[in-house]
Order: structure tokens, then C-alpha cells, then sequence
């Protein structure tokens, strides 16, 4: 009996995703639990597997289409049944909203042909935008993030005609007209520098190192870029302007000397890392955040509506860095539960999966605390923006050796600044100073890590 593919629940207020590609091609035989489709939300990638051993007897639709949590996206026939001739997989639904750009496959699709591009109504042959111009589709089947930038930027039909799809049935995608205009702002730009006439001036001899180089070919270029908001960055935008209109935020800062876990990083790094763990400052970091706020569990909280929730588990948040794709907070589960060595493996773990889109939707929801490292970057100072809903966040920066009094004398220790950016709705100034200060002291005396744990 053949078994529908559907798209599943993709994470807390995910109600949609895209089928950014397949890693299976009609008519392939796969293995249950072996990888499908890569479904693409405004947060992460996720793999669909397959429910079953069969063969994949029609793909419903196609990549690059926007469909909500539930759409049947494909059909698997069992293993005993016959899938007769290579049946044409056309998409069956449109994109209901803009879709993100399609991945090139993995592999040749050599077993099927592609699916083809859906049947859809005919479209009027212009629609009007705001600048006055008209913009046609000429039946190219163009998806709702094309004609938004055709709108926005005021591209005709007879540009849209000129340009050469990569996408089904050669579709302009969204990633084609940006190419293309690129090259049209380029154009013109080259166009003036070249014939813009040098300014008369009197010859003066100066030395080698005054004198003014040429530019290289080609180095005159647009002097600005025109880049859409990829849907990630959206959100971020999102969510960074509701988290200050939301939060009162305050910040306050600290420092924490140190010396004893620098060397005790030093001591037990390479042993851990022949044991194939890699050990960075960031467990430690959870930890004395753990049991800080198990002393002040205001801070370890989340505001609903009126009220303040409190929360006895400790899922910590880690922001983690994906230059173009945007910064993501996935979090750990239940820290209080696990020590150093556990919560290494884990920090590595879950970093590498943020980098390389293969977090789950589980990673990024139900966090309590977060954490974010502008050390890595360099910084030594930062005022970090709280992940609502929670109501706090610990900014650690760079260890620097700097000048410092102990016992009266002046010697240079490993210093960090550390700050916590707070709620200050529900978490006083008193309660974030004792908590970043407490933080500090464990961090000092990474003794009580063991001793409290």
C-alpha cells in the first residue's frame, strides 16, 4: 500500500517550510530512515526520512515551493510493488509564500526526469506596481519572490524575457533576477567611470611611495550593492526588534580572573582531545551559569503575559555564528544533568550541526539561559541582546592578560570581562549584579564547578 510523504511539525510556531531539494529521484529505491527531502524553515534545515523500505514512485512537489506542516509531498511505494513506467510528478501545490532559493542536488537524477512545473492558472499578461510600470510574467509560471523584486526594483517584462532560467521548466528564479541585476546596476557604473575625462592638473615629480597607483582592471566596480533580506535574516530582524520593544533590557559587567581555568583548560585539553573531545571555555561557562542560577532562579524565568514563570531545568542557549546564514541559538539540554567532559562533547556537537544546517527542530526551542561568546570574534566587551522569551543573557568575551594587584603587588593575570544584559520587568539591577558577580566567583574557583555538580 503506498504511503503518503508529508511534511511534520518543524519546530514551535514553525507552520511552514520549503522544499529546498531532493536527495532521492523518482523511482529510486531507499531504505528506511535513509534521508528524502531537505525541508528548509526560516531557522534551520531538516532532513525528512523515510518512513519505510520502498521506492519513491512520485514526487508531488517540487523544489524551491513553500508548503505548510502536513502537505503531502511525495508518495513511497512498498518494496513489492510495482511503480510502472516513470510517472510525471507535477507539484501539487503553488508556492503560497516567497521560496527560498533551491539547492542543486545532491546527485544526477539520471533514473527520472524532473518533476515537472505545475499546472497553474493563467495569469494576466501584466500586473501593475507601485513605481507605474507594469511587470508581465509572460507565462513563465513566476513564483511570489520573483514578482515582489520585479515590483520593488522596477524590472519590465521585456527584461524578464531576456533573462535565461535555471529553474524547472526554465523558470526565472529568485536567484536569476538578482544575478541579472547585479549585472544591470554594474553596467551602468562601468559605463560613467569609463567615460569620465581625467581633470587637467600640472605635472609634479614625486617620490615612489607618493605617487598615485592605478587602479587594477576591473577594480571600478558599483559603488553599492543592492541584497534582499534572505528569509533567516528577516527573522533575526524580527525577533532582535520584538526582543527590545518587549525587554526592558538593562546591562551591567563584571570581570573574572582566569588564571586557575586557563590552566586547567591547559592541563586537560590535549588529554581530552586523544579522547576525541575537544574542551573549550564554553562548558565551564555553562556550568557556573548553572549553578548560579540555581541560587537566583528569577534569572532562569520567562514572562507570560502577566505573570513569571520559573523554571527547575536548565536548557542552555549557545549563539553560534553562520556568517552568511545568520546567527542561531541552539541549546543543551538539561545542564545541570551532565559534567565538564559530557557538556564538551556536546558544545562541539551542537556547533557543528548549526554550521553545517543539520540541526533538529528539537535544538532550537525551550531554552531558559543563553550564553553568547563575542570572545571568539575578539571583543572584550559586549552589551548582548536578550533571546526573548527568556529574561536574561551572559555576554564572556576575550581573555586578555592585563596589570592587576594581588597581595600588593602588581602582576598580570588571564582577565575576562563578562556582562549580562537583563529584563528589567521582572529581574532588579541588585539580583543581575549578584548573579553576574556569582558567575564570576565560580569561574575564579573552578573547584566549586566539582563541588557543587
Amino acid at each position: 500500500m503506498p504511503i503518503s510523504i508529508v511534511v511534520p511539525q518543524l519546530g514551535e510556531s514553525v507552520a511552514e517550510g520549503t522544499v529546498a531539494r531532493w536527495l532521492k529521484a523518482q523511482g529510486d529505491r531507499v531504505r528506511k530512515e535513509e534521508p528524502l527531502v531537505e525541508i528548509q524553515t526560516d531557522k534551520i534545515n531538516v532532513e525528512i526520512p523515510s518512513p519505510a523500505e520502498g521506492t519513491l514512485a512520485s514526487i508531488l512537489v517540487a523544489e524551491g515551493t513553500t508548503v505548510l506542516v502536513g502537505t503531502e509531498i511525495a508518495v513511497l511505494a512498498a518494496p513489492d510493488e510495482v511503480v510502472g513506467g516513470k510517472p510525471a510528478a507535477a507539484p501539487a501545490l503553488a508556492p503560497a509564500v516567497a521560496p527560498a532559493p533551491a539547492a542543486t542536488p545532491a546527485r544526477a537524477r539520471a533514473a527520472a526526469p524532473p518533476p515537472a512545473p505545475p499546472a497553474a492558472a493563467p495569469e494576466p499578461a501584466y500586473a501593475s506596481h507601485g513605481n507605474g510600470g507594469m511587470v508581465a510574467s509572460e507565462g513563465r509560471n513566476l513564483s511570489p519572490a520573483v514578482r515582489k523584486i520585479m515590483r520593488e526594483q522596477g524590472v519590465r517584462s521585456e527584461e524578464i524575457s531576456a533573462i535565461r532560467g535555471s529553474g524547472l521548466a526554465g523558470r526565472v528564479t529568485r536567484d536569476d533576477l538578482l544575478e541579472y541585476l547585479s549585472r544591470r546596476v554594474a553596467a551602468p557604473a562601468a559605463a560613467t567611470a569609463a567615460a569620465a575625462a581625467p581633470p587637467l592638473a600640472v605635472h609634479v615629480p614625486l617620490p615612489g611611495y607618493l605617487a598615485p597607483q592605478a587602479p587594477a582592471a576591473g577594480a571600478l566596480g558599483p559603488r553599492e550593492e543592492v541584497i534582499p533580506f534572505t528569509r533567516v535574516r528577516k527573522l533575526i530582524a524580527e525577533n532582535m526588534v520584538r526582543a527590545k520593544h518587549t525587554a526592558a533590557h538593562t546591562h551591567c559587567f563584571d570581570e573574572a580572573d582566569m588564571s586557575a581555568i586557563v590552566a586547567l583548560r591547559k592541563e586537560w585539553a590535549p588529554k581530552l582531545e586523544a579522547q576525541g573531545a575537544k574542551l573549550t571555555y564554553m562548558p565551564f561557562f555553562i556550568k557556573a551559569s548553572v549553578l548560579a542560577l540555581k541560587e537566583f532562579p528569577w534569572v532562569n524565568g520567562e514572562v507570560r503575559g502577566e505573570t513569571m514563570v520559573l523554571k527547575r531545568y536548565y536548557h542552555i542557549g549557545m549563539a553560534v555564528g553562520r556568517d552568511e546564514k545568520g546567527l542561531i541559538v541552539p541549546n543543551l539540554k538539561d545542564c545541570d544533568r551532565k559534567n565538564l567532559v559530557q557538556l564538551a562533547a556536546e558544545v562541539n556537537d551542537l556547533a557543528a550541526r548549526a554550521r553545517n544546517d543539520r540541526l533538529k527542530p528539537d535544538d532550537i526551542v525551550g531554552g531558559t539561559f543563553s550564553i553568547t561568546n563575542a570572545g571568539v570574534y575578539g571583543a572584550i566587551n559586549s552589551a548582548p541582546v536578550i533571546n526573548v522569551p527568556e529574561v536574561a543573557i551572559l555576554g564572556v568575551h576575550k581573555i586578555v592578560e592585563r596589570p592587576v594587584i594581588r597581595d600588593g603587588q602588581i602582576v598580570a593575570r588571564p582577565m575576562m570581562n563578562a556582562s549580562i544584559g537583563f529584563d528589567h520587568r521582572v529581574v532588579d539591577g541588585e539580583l543581575a549584579v549578584k548573579f553576574l558577580r556569582r558567575v564570576c566567583e565560580l569561574l575564579e574557583r573552578p573547584e566549586l564547578l566539582w563541588f557543587y555538580a
